[in-house]
């Protein structure tokens, strides 16, 4: 139960907590660099606030972790068994197929559930979804929520916190002030970068990192069409290991 839910305990938590916040900061880099040289956005200062930065990261990370686990290790989990009952029941579907299916159904919700953000539109909701997208990829890929918690914090935090981008809809304060002074199809405008069509292409930078990330860690033996990345370390023990286990008194 714990491991379906995406919450093994391991010390490789930390290295793919780190990896996801990298691989999303690498993405929201280049849209800032991006949106710079084309003069979209102008940097009009700088604040550096340490106490401030440090606190909004702990609420990025507990929003992150939230979100995760509602729309990850509930929902698209959810989806995923009810998905395979019904091909069991009716038709013959691939597991990759179904894994696939399901992220799509749990990021079109994703997308839907911020509809009441400021500045929300059908494509904001669009864009957003796109997120939900990344991170079900991360999850079911990488079989643990660690990874895409570490993603969504380094998603909102660098676009925020660092550069300065809305987060959503929302202002927050940051390292580099600026403002957005291109067309908002590019930019997303006061929603942010996931309503821009520059941040929308990032969200597959994002995905094919976080394929190559998974391809690393299952030592190159990783399938991309069924998102089956053989990690040993999230993999459920089998009936033996477990009497193994239960033998040893572990």
């Amino acid at each position: 139960m714990r491991k379906g839910l995406g919450f093994t305990f391991h010390w490789w938590t930390f290295g793919d907590f780190a990896a996801g916040v990298l691989i999303a900061g690498i993405a929201m880099t280049l849209v800032f660099l991006v949106e710079l040289a084309t003069g979209l956005i102008r940097v009009t200062g700088f604040t550096f606030d340490l106490a401030t930065l440090g606190m909004r990261a702990g609420w990025f990370v507990y929003g992150a972790f939230f979100e995760e686990f509602i729309f990850r290790s509930l929902m698209l989990s959810g989806i995923v068994a009810v998905l395979m009952l019904l091909a069991y029941v009716r038709i013959t579907l691939s597991s990759g197929l179904i894994k696939w299916l399901a992220i799509i159904i749990s990021a079109g919700a994703f997308g839907y559930a911020h509809f009441d953000n400021p500045g929300a539109t059908a494509i904001t909701i669009f864009g957003t979804g796109l997120g939900g997208l990344m991170y079900g990829v991360a999850f079911l890929g990488g079989r643990n929520i660690w990874l895409p918690v570490g993603l969504h914090f380094g998603w909102n935090f660098f676009q925020g916190n660092i550069f300065g981008f809305p987060v959503s809809g929302t202002i927050e304060q940051s390292l580099i002030a600026q403002e957005t002074v291109g067309a908002d199809l590019w930019t997303g405008g006061a929603y942010g970068p996931e309503a821009g069509l520059i941040g929308m292409m990032s969200r597959f930078v994002v995905i094919a990192l976080l394929l190559a990330y998974l391809h690393w860690r299952s030592h190159r033996q990783g399938a991309i069409a069924s998102l089956d990345f053989p990690i040993k370390i999230y993999d459920n023990p089998s009936r033996r290991e477990q009497e193994a286990m239960a033998a040893s008194g572990g």
